[in-house]
């Protein structure tokens, strides 16, 4: 492949990047209390680490079990599923939550109930 055609596909990719459309998190928690597992990354747990004034290994061991793919570690939750950072008024540790967190709703989706997300959904309707 030439370069020419590697720098094309790079402009691709940041122009698709850009087209993104907005969102703007209301931190109503629905995503929060989705089944599922949020996996963190090694830049999560180093971030969450210092949100919650604990050494990484404090960390992990508090706020961490072994994920179902039993290669990663994903955050805790409560027996109904919320996540262990979940409070009345939205996430505890919003400005340090993990990448599966912050790619929401570009990367995965909730099927109903993120108020964000359905303005979002109409907002494109209407392009």
């Amino acid at each position: 492949m030439s370069i020419h055609s590697l720098l094309q596909i790079k402009a691709e990719i940041v122009v698709c990047e850009n087209e993104k459309p907005s969102f703007n998190c209301q931190q109503c928690g629905t995503c929060c209390r989705w089944d599922g597992h949020v996996l963190l990354t090694g830049e999560d747990i180093t971030r969450l680490s210092v949100a919650t004034g604990l050494s990484e290994e404090g960390f992990i061991e508090r706020y961490t079990v072994l994920a179902r793919n039993r290669r990663e570690l994903s955050l805790s939750e409560y027996s109904d599923g919320r996540c262990v950072f979940l409070e009345e008024k939205g996430c505890r540790h919003y400005a340090a939550r993990p990448a599966q967190c912050r790619n929401f709703p570009h990367s995965w989706r909730v099927v109903e109930g993120c108020p964000a997300l359905e303005e979002m959904d109409k907002d494109n309707l209407k392009r």
